[in-house]
């Protein structure tokens, strides 16, 4: 569990280190969470339908 404590005087202030936490929650819980081992098998599964399908062979002979 994590605590915040604030300084007396800057509650009209947005410091840095919170902006930055902020902007690090998302990461941290993605890699906290099971999600990375669910999304990189099907990843790696719609990346092989598409090639299979129609429209990825069409760029497979085009990227020749």
């Amino acid at each position: 569990m994590t605590t915040t404590t604030f300084q007396p005087g800057t509650d009209n202030h947005a410091s840095n280190d919170a902006l930055h936490a902020v902007a690090e929650f998302p990461v941290a819980w993605f890699e906290a969470t099971p999600a990375y081992l669910v999304l990189s098998p099907i990843g790696a599964f719609l990346r092989e339908w598409i090639a299979a399908s129609p429209v990825g062979f069409i760029l497979s002979l085009l990227k020749r």
